[in-house]
């Protein structure tokens, strides 16, 4: 069994590791890899194998089922128990054309027919014998105890396979966790040349984690640069050796997932019953369509597809030196074969390959790295001088009463930064610790290592409301516009003997404007930054006025004349108003006050209608109960020259209601024309 080595390392942010591996060979032969049995989906479905040689080629690549023990010996006749595995075995090969090595050298061949057991006594205990019992080639049955048996050869083929199968899949069992993939190798006539073999695959793998070091001495404060030093965490999970091999650390989103690839899956057919025809009949042919006007819907997309591709682009930006060959590709192989040779090979072996690179950075390891198996390594990934300033930072909503100490960097290197922890060194001495986010070229970012206790920082805020300076109409509202200002004053006091830069973040508000400021601030997505020299021993106020415009709106049918009249006043003083739109809002009011007359006089007809038709059923009422004497005759006469009167008043009073909805009706109209005339100019 030959032997493949790790050629190449490529390790995504994404969890999965991309391997390229190497073997040589001469002749035919077979190279063997070992993975866990969940690693197997993955690597299954991004196998991909290579012989470089004109002539060699990858005749099969086996590897060891997914199926359970149990489930793999179902298909054989064999069953060996672990105890009493020989005479298991015997039993279970009756009949089998075996040869027997008795005693010494004795050789006897013939079937086998059986087993007996034969009880004997000996001087202490009863003891049982087995016996085999053998059907030999020159027709005799013979008996011949276990214990003189030295050997058995089996002559029938598929028993020894069947056994050899039983054996290697028990044995395989016994390694729950582990599953081969045996790759076969054929020289295709070249067997005296030494032939290389590439593979490459996936697997999932731990992430690669950077971690960084930034140094700076007072000098280099002064020059506002500092040291930065890169590693990079690697773990070699794996079950080989990582000698001098080829690293790269690559960031980025690229599509992954987990595909079950590896696990048999059975579809549930149905069963479909054979057709029952007594004889054949006449069918009606339906008559043929013309292909030629149909496109196949795959086609089309087909079609479509170079088109598209021409207007994706694939873009790699390299952290360190441009990579031997691209990220997943089998770069190795390109150093012994041409293009050409190489599209021809894979050609050969399969039809269609595409690989497609999202949006990437890839960190290419100059040096060659060497991990041991199960065991992780800090491999440096850059050394650079940024430019790095040191600055406070304050934050009312981080620390109440003081700054952070920050480095202000600017990543002026070429290298992309991946995000990861820094351990910040300041003259020789342990400052703190931050977080460098992710970093393209020319980004700048604070990091916030430690609270300055020796700046203290206090804040007030006070808000007002100030009058009305403007008013608008629109659908029957008047809005009233006023401003309301909102002021912050920060008390700022540097105990330190240096002189320091301090930012200062203000958090943005919903709708204010900024109107006094003593400097200009720089804009955040949520905060206005100020930028503040701090002298020694200097205590400070920073004032900050800002404004938003609010409003407050009212129905104009809600006022009554005499307050529609008083808000009209009242813009005419302040001039928020013309002399027509004065004269439409005292139309108007005049216009509600008259709607507030009829609607007055409509509710007391109503209310005596309501009143006069109590009164009617009251009189009805006694009008029913009266006798036929003069008094009570003379009362029923009064009775019902009330009940007439109150007809004819009852009948104004429907006239007089109808005339007043109708007026009300049109006034309404009139108003809401009035009011929507308003917001017209």
């Amino acid at each position: 069994m030959s032997k493949l080595n790790v050629k190449r390392v490529i390790i995504f942010k994404h969890g999965v590791s991309y391997y390229i591996l190497e073997g040589i060979l001469k002749g035919s032969g077979n190279f063997e890899i070992e993975f866990k049995i969940d690693e197997m989906n993955d690597v299954l479905k991004s196998l991909f194998v290579l012989d470089t040689s004109k002539n060699g080629y990858i005749s099969s690549i086996s590897y060891d089922a997914a199926l359970e023990t149990s489930q793999l010996l179902r298909s054989i006749m064999l069953n060996i128990p672990d105890r009493d595995s020989f005479s298991s075995l015997v039993t279970q090969i009756k009949g089998a054309d075996v040869v027997l090595t008795v005693g010494g050298a004795k050789k006897v061949s013939g079937k086998i027919m059986g087993i007996e057991f034969v009880e004997k006594l000996s001087k202490v205990e009863k003891i049982t014998e087995k016996l085999l019992t053998l059907h030999q080639d020159d027709g005799l049955i013979t008996k011949y105890n276990f214990s003189e048996i030295r050997s058995l050869e089996i002559m029938n083929d598929e028993i020894k396979k069947d056994l050899k199968f039983f054996l290697d899949t028990v044995i395989a069992g016994k390694k729950k966790d582990a599953k081969k993939i045996v790759i076969n190798c054929e020289s295709g006539g070249d067997d005296e040349i030494d032939r290389n073999i590439f593979v490459s695959y996936i697997r999932e793998s731990p992430i690669w984690k950077t971690s960084y070091r930034l140094i700076m001495s007072k000098q280099q404060a002064l020059d506002q640069k500092c040291l930065l030093s890169g590693w990079s965490l690697i773990e070699n999970t794996t079950n080989q050796d990582w000698e001098d091999i080829e690293l790269s650390l690559v960031a980025g989103m690229p599509v992954s997932f987990i595909y079950e690839f590896y696990r048999p899956i059975f579809i549930q057919r149905p069963v479909i019953q054979p057709p029952k025809v007594l004889s054949a009949r006449p069918t009606e042919i339906e008559e043929g369509l013309e292909m030629e006007k149909f496109k196949d819907y795959a086609m089309v997309e087909a079609e479509a597809a170079p088109v598209a591709m021409k207007k994706r682009g694939k873009v790699m930006r390299s952290a360190m030196r441009p990579p031997a060959a691209p990220a997943g590709g089998l770069g190795f192989a390109q150093s012994v074969m041409s293009d050409t040779e190489m599209f021809d090979k894979v050609k050969s072996q399969v039809k269609t390959q595409t690989k497609d690179l999202g949006e990437l950075f890839e960190y290419n390891i100059s040096n060659p790295v060497t991990i041991k198996r199960k065991q992780s390594a800090l491999v440096p990934i850059l050394t650079e001088s940024i430019k790095a300033k040191r600055i406070l930072l304050y934050n009312m909503n981080d620390h109440d009463k003081n700054p952070n100490a920050c480095l202000e960097i600017t990543n002026n290197t070429n290298l992309t930064l991946e995000r990861g922890p820094a351990t910040i060194i300041y003259d020789d001495n342990l400052a703190g610790e931050a977080i460098i986010p992710f970093l393209n070229k020319g980004d700048t970012r604070l990091l916030n290592y430690a609270i300055e206790q020796a700046v203290i920082i206090s804040h007030e805020q006070k808000s007002e409301n100030l009058s009305v300076h403007k008013v608008t109409f629109e659908s029957g509202y008047s809005y009233e516009y006023y401003y309301t200002n909102s002021m912050t004053t920060y008390k700022i006091k540097n105990k330190t003997d240096e002189e320091k830069e301090l930012y200062l973040d203000h958090p943005k508000t919903y709708d204010f404007k900024i109107i006094e400021k003593p400097v200009e601030p720089e804009e955040t997505p949520n905060y206005w930054r100020f930028k503040i020299t701090l002298k020694p021993k200097d205590a400070i106020t920073f004032k900050l006025k800002e404004q938003r415009e609010n409003y407050s709106s009212a129905y104009i049918w809600n006022y009554s004349r005499e307050d529609l009249l008083k808000r009209v006043s009242f813009y005419v003083k302040k001039k928020f108003i013309e002399a027509d739109l004065e004269n439409q809002l005292k139309e108007i009011a005049e216009l509600i006050q008259t709607l507030n007359d009829l609607r007055a006089k409509q509710e007391k007809l109503t209310e005596e209608r309501n009143i006069m038709t109590d009164e009617q059923s009251r009189l009805r009422e006694n009008i029913s109960v009266l006798g036929e004497d003069s008094q009570s005759i003379s009362l029923k006469e009064r009775y019902i020259r009330k009940l007439s009167d109150q007809e004819s008043r009852f009948e104004e009073i429907k006239k007089e209601l109808k005339e007043l909805d109708k007026k009300i009706k049109d006034l309404n109209k009139t108003i809401e024309k009035n009011m929507n005339s308003l917001s017209k100019p």
